[in-house]
């Protein structure tokens, strides 16, 4: 077993918004064990117990489950989902590009689920934000089937990596910091002492956890996590203009 079988267990959502920030959480320990003692992440044994014991399937969960609970604050942070603001007749997008937008996603929900005019949602903002959401539910299922969708699709893990990068902050941002005082601590030892590999190790390991430290402090913001929701929402948007086509296998929801 090694770590590329790990990863086959899992599909392109799981492994990119799911996975990796986990992983980028823990590299700091990784990197420590790694460089400390060597031989141990080539054990297959190691990999074999780590499948057995179901962690990989646990870590799918908890990769996802902490941006999950931060989603709904986000949202109302923004003033609501992206998807639904650019459905709002009082959003963002353009008059002329929002009534094509209507149009080609009335005719995929059908009479079933009727779009409000301007005066409706004027009247009743909170009802037309629901049928907004509904529609964005529709596109989204639609999109997971539909040839074509490939950029979509990928935009979707993009956010759902950083939404859940953002989850894991606290976690991902201690265990850095934790890194780099061990890193720097080994510099200060000598080497073999606790596992203190070569000073050009020791080096490069420290550097890592500095860039560690500043991506968890300086790029992982709600900011960075908005700007891949909104692009998410155009490009989903965008696949209203597409015909339907014959389903394929459908992609994880996020």
């Amino acid at each position: 077993m090694s770590q590329s079988a790990l990863f086959l267990l899992f599909d392109a959502y799981s492994r990119r918004a799911r996975l990796r920030p986990l992983l980028i959480a823990t590299l700091p320990v990784a990197l420590l064990l790694g460089a400390g003692l060597p031989a141990l992440p080539r054990s297959s044994w190691l990999w074999s117990l780590i499948l057995c014991s179901g962690l990989p399937f646990c870590a799918d969960q908890l990769g996802r489950s902490r941006g999950k609970r931060l989603e709904e604050a986000l949202f109302a942070s923004w003033g609501g989902k992206p998807t639904v603001q650019l459905l709002r007749w009082r959003g963002p997008a353009d008059r002329s590009q929002l009534t094509y937008f209507h149009e080609a996603v009335q005719r995929i929900t059908g009479p079933a689920l009727r779009l409000p005019t301007e005066a409706e949602e004027r009247r009743d903002p909170q009802a037309a934000d629901r049928l907004y959401d509904a529609a964005g539910l529709v596109l989204r299922s639609r999109a997971r089937g539909l040839p074509g969708c490939a950029l979509v699709m990928e935009q979707n893990r993009e956010y759902g990596f950083r939404r859940n990068a953002l989850g894991l902050r606290p976690y991902g941002l201690a265990t850095a910091i934790a890194g780099l005082m061990a890193a720097l601590a080994w510099l200060f030892v000598p080497v073999g002492f606790l596992g203190r590999p070569e000073t050009a190790v020791v080096v490069a390991v420290t550097v890592v956890h500095v860039g560690l430290v500043a991506f968890w402090s300086l790029v992982v913001r709600a900011r960075w996590v908005e700007s891949a929701a909104w692009l998410y929402a155009e490009r989903l948007l965008e696949t209203s203009a597409l015909p339907d086509q014959s389903a394929s296998p459908a992609t994880p929801a996020n």
